[in-house]
């Protein structure tokens, strides 16, 4: 009899070793040792102060970014974090062993992202490219080697929302929408792809119920919605009890928005920031190396070529004008417009990073579209060798400049 191994069960272990041999070497140059303590752990000390019996932190830590109501101090971002943290804060104290969770949080989205690409038939050598293609090519290593509070939401996030689009290609619903409503309670924006997933359940379904169609789908699969439902009612219980309102996580509460007229988001904000996501960087003195900025993002297409990767795929698909996909090709685009409408609705960009790291949330599901839309001439993957190795380059060595505050 075959090994497991042998039969392909394991086949994503080159992706896997790839991606933990680069995070070695980041580690190794940038100092974000694993075993060192998180100063920047929020989640846990929200954690921590649940198990102790409070909402709010009890003090300031003037070093966090907390929400200020009432005249207490709570943690300012959605909770889902949180969750996960209290069985090991219930172990660890407030010592949890965040970094590591963070990386074993991406060590198992390159699992998924493989798993995803051979559902969607990429041959296993292609599914080991393109994995490697989001996780190196993109500012996906700059949020997964440590476990500061706004990087690990965005980890979770992603892993949680590559594990949705799998499940939901698996027509296991309601481990889809499960893991999507955990995904929202890291980073609420994702929220605007439940069409996306819902479709796809849809289509899963009708392969094995041809004349089928989606209400009925919804009718005799409704118990899909409980996991997500419940989850939701978490969120909207604690913010109710924290802040007085079901949508409130407490962002708004943050002395950077209390202190401005124009709040956390607001249309004066768009015309700048669609600004900065095309910006280039900056030529310094004659000898001087290019200024890149560590704020408010750069170039979108320069730090993250996948997205280029992506309208090409879009593009050659519109070009086939395959009828069964224009749901697809039409909606998807505009949830991930959507999305990135919100984005630059916000004040800000995002603070200390390199490249665009707000925009990394829409790569899940813009990914997806990419491996269903892609041609399948040898020409397309030769094509994004090259955006790989550049968008790898950059990223890499970029998150190694800006960890060690080379620029």
């Amino acid at each position: 009899m075959k090994s497991k191994i042998q039969k392909g069960n394991f086949a994503y272990w080159p992706a896997v070793v790839t991606v933990m041999t680069v995070m070695t070497v980041l580690i190794l140059f940038t100092g974000q040792w694993p075993w060192e303590a998180n100063s920047y752990h929020s989640y846990v000390l929200q954690a921590d102060a649940w198990l102790h019996g409070r909402l709010d932190l009890g003090q300031n830590y003037k070093w966090l970014e907390l929400a200020i109501y009432g005249g207490k101090y709570y943690v300012s971002f959605p909770p889902f974090p949180s969750y996960v943290m209290l069985p090991f804060v219930w172990l660890f104290g407030t010592g949890v062993p965040d970094h590591w969770i963070a990386i074993f949080s991406t060590l198992i989205g390159v699992v998924y992202t493989w798993k995803l690409c051979r559902q969607l038939s990429c041959s296993e050598d292609q599914a080991t490219f393109y994995t490697l293609f989001l996780y190196l090519g993109t500012g996906l290593m700059f949020v997964s080697i440590n476990g500061y509070v706004w990087f690990i939401a965005q980890n979770f996030c992603f892993t949680l929302s590559v594990m949705s689009l799998y499940y939901a290609l698996k027509e296991r619903g309601g481990v889809s929408l499960t893991l999507w409503a955990c995904a929202v309670g890291c980073r609420p924006m994702v929220a605007v792809y439940v069409p996306l997933l819902l479709w796809i359940l849809c289509r899963q379904w009708r392969v094995r119920h041809p004349q089928g169609r989606w209400h009925e789908m919804m009718l005799k699969r409704w118990y899909w919605c409980i996991g997500a439902v419940l989850i939701a009612l978490s969120y909207m219980t604690l913010n109710l009890l924290r802040f007085g309102s079901v949508i409130e996580f407490g962002h708004n509460y943050l002395p950077e928005f209390t202190r401005t007229t124009t709040g956390q988001f607001n249309l004066s904000y768009l015309v700048p920031n669609v600004r900065n996501l095309f910006r280039l960087p900056q030529s310094g003195q004659t000898g001087e190396a290019l200024r890149f900025p560590t704020s408010d993002g750069v170039a979108f297409w320069l730090v993250t070529p996948l997205f280029l990767t992506v309208m090409a795929a879009w593009m050659s698909e519109v070009v086939r004008k395959k009828k069964e996909s224009w749901f697809l090709l039409i909606v998807l685009p505009l949830l991930a417009l959507f999305h990135v409408f919100i984005i630059v609705c916000h004040k800000t960009l995002g603070g200390w990073h390199f490249g665009n790291r707000y925009l990394l949330d829409t790569l899940p599901y813009l990914f997806y579209g990419m491996l269903v839309w892609r041609p399948k001439g040898n020409w397309f993957d030769r094509l994004n060798v090259i955006l790989c190795a550049g968008g790898a380059a950059i990223n890499l060595i970029g998150m190694v400049a800006v960890y060690n505050s080379w620029i």
